[in-house]
């Protein structure tokens, strides 16, 4: 088999959200106006990294936690539904 090089770590628990809330990549794609390709390749850490302001629109949408899923998702195992939010969440703000 061959090795993957990977850039950053994959993005794990996003993923996860995304397959718990029957949420597609391509629409998240949609959202961020990038190719299904290109966000596979963020989320599994084989193309660049998620920028601020991308980071900052997925969290607004769907209504997650920055640190949870992106920056800190090795800290919580906790994985809230779409539309709920966490108790210790922090505002994020454009």
């Amino acid at each position: 088999m061959k090795e993957v090089k990977r850039r950053h770590i994959p993005y794990t628990k996003f993923k996860a959200f995304l397959v718990e809330n029957n949420i597609s990549q391509s629409e998240v794609a949609k959202l961020l106006g990038k190719s299904k390709s290109a966000l596979n390749q963020n989320i599994n850490g084989t193309g660049g990294d998620f920028s601020l302001s991308e980071i900052r629109l997925i969290c607004q949408h769907y209504n997650i936690s920055a640190d949870e899923y992106f920056l800190y998702p090795q800290v919580s195992n906790s994985k809230p539904k779409v539309g709920i939010e966490c108790e210790n969440r922090k505002e994020v703000r454009t």
